[in-house]
């Protein structure tokens, strides 16, 4: 699967953009992340900050995420939702694929806080959120739907692995079983 993202990639450089929409261009044909992409695109810097960024993974909030904290994200200033949102988008393009061989990583946001992304019992988590729409590739990087909008103090590290050392992005195994990937991956195919 990275053989095959960094073929993409490329080509998406070298190609004209024929090859595919761009990442924000497939979050609003999708319909559920109008909430996140009229955040990002009316608070000063956010859109111009992540594409800066390219390629980038977005860890996307749905309309509901955002409809279950409405009343926090409608009392924050614009420079802490600027940071709320920038908290979603790391550098680089990671797959769910890429996270089940991780197992546990943990991730510097573009607000330079930290996100852990975790596969355990079949499915990715960041943070408090799961991944409900993984994968959705584009110019620009990758999104993954999540089903919370990730907060600032929502973080904790990767759990220890026998022997005290942290699981991370150097790790080579993935917690979860064989069947639990398939199963993940099936459900989002």
């Amino acid at each position: 699967m990275k053989i095959f993202t960094s073929i993409f990639l490329l080509l998406s450089t070298v190609v004209p953009s024929v090859l595919s929409q761009s990442i924000i261009d497939l979050a609003a044909a999708d319909g559920k992340y109008g909430t996140l992409l009229n955040a990002v695109t009316n608070t000063p810097g956010v859109l111009d900050a992540i594409a800066r960024s390219f390629p980038v993974t977005i860890f996307a909030p749905t309309n509901d995420a955002f409809a279950a904290i409405a009343s926090t994200v409608s009392q924050l200033e614009t420079s802490a939702l600027a940071t709320v949102l920038a908290g979603h988008v790391v550098q680089g393009v990671f797959t769910a694929q890429d996270f089940i061989h991780m197992g546990c990583v943990e991730l510097t946001t573009l607000a330079g806080d930290h996100l852990r992304v975790l596969y355990q019992d079949g499915s990715v988590l960041v943070n408090e959120s799961r991944v409900i729409q993984p994968n959705v590739a584009g110019d620009g990087g990758i999104i993954h739907g999540i089903d919370k909008v990730i907060l600032p103090g929502t973080f904790r590290r990767c759990p220890r692995k026998k022997g005290g050392k942290r699981s991370g992005s150097s790790s080579s195994g993935s917690s979860g079983s064989k069947s639990g990937k398939r199963r993940l991956m099936q459900q989002h195919e």
